[in-house]
């Protein structure tokens, strides 16, 4: 018996998988007859192609995730004053990561809005605030699926804090979040301002959320990020350069 798979060329240049079965007869020994028959199989190569692509690809995010769980888990275990301490703020970073899964899954993880991105972390801490003490404004811009995880953990950063001391903290804060685009520069300017809420003072150390803010841009998106600790709001701004990870949309 004969069975063998093989690519050929077709006529309109395009490649096409062959399987190929065959039986011989034979006579005093001898083979006589050959018997058999040629199916196109591209369309299950095609599908064993994509299945293989998928399993390869949910392996890489799994990785991923959780090496960014077991990274949260250190950081924040190291700047926990108290096991119930870490205890809550582990759960709530890892919502945040939770978050930006969803919203990437729902985009089949091809990436998502830099608007999406900031809105769906907002709305989990002033949920019906939006225009009122939340702004965002800014042109469209696409994220990465990585872009969008690191920049979803830095807004949720910033969210915390601006529940637990800052302008979120009080009626009558606000915070702003608008990005602008240098087109010359090539880069993306996100400008993160509260306002209104208590006096700000320089804190004596950085936390795991400074340091993620700080460091993950750059190490993520070629970025960079500055913390500005004026005494009427907190100031985050990020210089965000146009990339695979990031790029305007017309």
């Amino acid at each position: 018996d004969l069975e063998v798979e093989y690519r050929t060329l077709r006529s309109d240049g395009q490649i096409a998988w062959i399987l190929a079965r065959g039986r011989a007869a034979f006579e005093d020994g001898r083979a006589v007859r050959l018997a058999g028959v040629s199916l196109d199989i591209t369309a299950r190569k095609t599908a064993e192609q994509r299945q293989q692509l998928l399993l390869d690809e949910v392996d890489h995010r799994a990785k991923n995730t959780l090496a960014s769980v077991q990274s949260i888990a250190l950081q924040t275990l190291r700047h926990a004053e108290h096991p119930a301490a870490f205890s809550a703020t582990f759960i709530e970073r890892i919502h945040a990561l939770g978050r930006a899964h969803e919203l990437l899954t729902e985009a089949s993880w091809q990436g998502a809005a830099l608007a999406d991105v900031v809105d769906r972390t907002l709305k989990v801490y002033a949920p019906n605030e939006r225009g009122a003490r939340v702004a965002l404004s800014g042109p469209a811009v696409r994220l990465g699926p990585n872009a969008a995880v690191t920049l979803n953990m830095a807004f949720h950063e910033l969210a915390t804090n601006a529940v637990k001391y800052g302008a979120l903290s009080t009626p009558d804060g606000r915070v702003d979040v608008d990005w602008t685009v240098d087109a010359d520069a090539g880069t993306v300017i996100i400008d993160w301002r509260e306002s209104g809420g208590p006096e700000v003072a320089i804190p004596s150390r950085r936390g795991f959320g400074s340091r993620l803010i700080e460091q993950a841009l750059a190490r993520e998106m070629g970025g960079e990020a500055r913390l500005s600790f004026q005494p009427e709001g907190l100031w985050c701004r990020f210089r965000l350069p146009f990339s695979t990870k990031l790029h305007l949309v017309i």
